[in-house]
């Protein structure tokens, strides 16, 4: 019998020592958490819905986030907390969910770990920092972020007034880039080596980053990946016809911006996110309802005081750090389908292609002749289903790849970049397609390989055929964010990997497949022609200053 209590107690201890949680204590106060297990049983610490700003709520509604208030007693961190309102998900909502997560082996804290924050994508209108879990990064030696941001109207309306200038999301990035480097190092992680990385909009978001002085000296190094700043041409100072539009639907006054806003803030979260924005859309089956904006000058920090090309072009304006771009083999060919579907989109493909170029893919201003993108992406074929491949194509190239591309040119002659494309196809994709088995690698796939979601398939597990670029991935990113430096000789996994930094001019890339394989010039000849198209207005402003210089040469002369 006392055998018996003995185990018992015994017992008891072992769960109760394997299952305790620090308590960490930051300047707002105590942080209890919990612990994790990676797929090898590594023991990790979670701490779960951080706040790293007040609630968003009543009059801070459409305004820049404000330091939260210091807690009594000790904050349970044990679970994940909502995320921001959106329309669809399968999680909590609520706007009270301005909250991170960190992820740490590093307790208690021996010698400082990189951290590697990631900021989630989908289309400024949904995802969450709940998207992508910790299981196969924390098999390295980092520490994680996770973070949510304001999304949506609540993130991005803009109506060019002091009421509401835009770009909330992106400063709560600032606020939560900030706390960590307040308050990180007692998680065990080195505030001054910080990567940020990114999907889709996450990847505009990191690249933005690059350009605002609100992020400056926040951050260490870029992961990007399927998404970039520069595939985006058209940049506006304000969206107040799209606010007037959500004002009427819940029955506010436009007359007055200042109480519209006012009577905006007090309507319910889920109403204005609810509304349906396809009466003020073009028809793309592609397009962003919200976008970040070059805000007017009332005073206020601002995240974009020019537009973000113009401060790219510019040495002096870029931080100084390195930078890892990717996008994979068939990035929007899941968009085929719905395109294919849409009857009165496909007329306008056939009919009028440069409108739909302008307005699906945000160029500043209507191509005049798009005679070369038709050719090398459709032939001389009618736009329909037997041109599958060719519109999976100018779907990625216009929405993603050519973006890409041109960042890594604007950049690295400046600081070091190197570029990838994935092509390694598993058994789970976001594109499943014809017949229930991944078309390709497509739009968001390769992330799975790094953090663990829901949204793809089943988590992976180390007797699984992916197991291999699950080991590989996590070890390219951790290896940047040590270094700055994907390549590491010794390491088993990546030691076959020779990966030169990108130049202009013998254009490197790896290839990440099934190998690892050195290449040059990706995709050149598609993204010419994109070139050509989003250069127009370059080129003929360059072409009337030469009439202009010829006609007062001729007027001297003559």
């Amino acid at each position: 019998m006392e055998f018996k209590f003995f185990l018992v107690l015994l017992t008891n201890f072992i769960i109760f020592t394997l299952t305790q949680s620090y308590l960490v204590e930051i300047d707002d106060g105590l942080i209890e958490g919990t612990t994790m297990q990676t797929r090898y049983g590594v023991e990790f610490n979670a701490f779960l819905k951080i706040p790293f700003a007040k609630p968003p709520i009543g009059k801070l509604r459409f305004q820049k986030p404000e330091k939260n208030d210091k807690w009594n007693g000790t904050l349970n961190a044990t679970a994940y907390g909502p995320i921001c309102i959106q329309s669809v998900g399968r999680y909590e909502i609520s706007e009270d969910c301005l909250h991170l997560n960190v992820f740490t082996k590093n307790l208690p804290v021996n010698n400082l770990k990189p951290v590697i924050v990631y900021i989630h994508g989908g289309s400024f209108d949904q995802g969450s920092g709940r998207n992508h879990g910790p299981l196969y990064l924390m098999e390295r030696d980092v520490v994680l972020v996770t973070i949510n941001y304001r999304i949506g109207a609540l993130g991005f309306l803009s109506t060019g007034t002091a009421d509401a200038v835009g770009n909330m999301g992106l400063k709560d990035q600032v606020m939560a880039l900030k706390w960590i480097q307040q308050n990180i190092a007692k998680f065990g992680g080195n505030p001054n080596n910080v990567t940020i990385t990114g999907l889709s909009a996450g990847g505009f978001s990191v690249t933005s980053h690059l350009v605002s002085e609100m992020s400056r000296g926040l951050f260490h190094r870029v992961i990007t990946v399927s998404g970039s700043i520069t595939g985006y041409e058209r940049f506006e100072s304000d969206y107040l016809d799209l606010a007037k539009y959500l004002a009427t639907k819940v029955n506010c006054s436009t007359s007055d911006i200042t109480a519209m806003i006012a009577c905006m803030q007090e309507q319910s979260a889920e109403s204005l996110m609810k509304i349906d924005l396809s009466p003020t859309r073009f028809s793309c089956p592609f397009n962003l309802d919200y976008y970040p904006v070059i805000e007017k000058d009332f005073g206020q920090e601002r995240f974009f005081s020019e537009h973000p090309l113009k401060t790219l072009s510019n040495p002096e304006k870029l931080a100084k750090v390195q930078v890892m771009v990717g996008i994979t083999e068939h990035e929007m060919f899941y968009l085929v389908p719905l395109a294919l579907a849409n009857e009165r989109f496909m007329a306008m493909m056939n009919e009028n292609l440069p409108s739909v170029v302008y307005h699906c893919f945000n160029l500043d201003h209507q191509p005049k002749d798009v005679t070369d993108l038709r050719t090398i992406y459709f032939g001389h074929n009618k736009i329909d289903q037997r041109v599958f491949n060719g519109l999976g194509n100018f779907f990625s190239d216009g929405t993603i790849g050519h973006g890409s591309h041109k960042l890594v040119q604007m950049i690295s002659n400046y600081i070091d970049v190197y570029y990838y494309k994935f092509t390694y196809i598993g058994r789970y994709s976001v594109f499943n397609y014809p017949r229930e088995k991944p078309f390709g690698m497509s739009h968001a796939d390769d992330i799975q390989y790094v953090l663990n979601t829901w949204y793809v398939g089943e988590d992976i597990n180390i007797t699984d055929p992916e197991n291999l670029m699950i080991e590989r991935m996590t070890r390219i990113w951790a290896q940047f964010a040590w270094t700055g430096n994907p390549n590491n000789y010794a390491d088993e996994y990546i030691g076959e990997m020779r990966w030169p930094k990108y130049d202009t001019k013998d254009e490197y890339y790896m290839e990440i497949g099934q190998h690892l394989i050195e290449k040059h010039g990706l995709f050149l000849e598609r993204f010419s022609i994109w070139d050509q198209i989003k250069n127009f207005a370059a080129k003929r402003t360059a072409l009337n200053l030469l009439l202009i210089i010829f006609s007062f040469l001729f007027v001297k002369l003559t």
